[in-house]
């Protein structure tokens, strides 16, 4: 999945509550809260190519290129279930 793709999917999400998966190869889910205290504040592309989340409470920074799918749940304490 491209770096584009993955902001242009979340980017609507800054601000809400509930849980966002990421489906990263070789690994599985990555997922995290995005709370009343830890929402989603801001999605970028960093020069480099990978995605820097900001939430309220911190931020992580994925490769895209890894990532096969994009999942949100709009409540916020769920799993993001099974994937093949």
């Amino acid at each position: 999945m491209t770096a584009e793709t993955i902001r242009d999917l979340l980017e609507p999400l800054v601000g809400s509550s509930g849980s966002i998966f990421l489906i990263v190869a070789r690994t599985g889910p990555i997922g995290f809260a995005t709370a009343e205290n830890k929402k989603l504040t801001g999605v970028e592309i960093r020069p480099d190519g990978l995605i820097r989340l900001v939430r309220e409470s911190g931020w992580a920074v994925i490769d895209p290129s890894d990532v096969m799918a994009v999942v949100w749940n709009g409540e916020a304490e769920s799993t993001p279930g099974q994937f093949l």
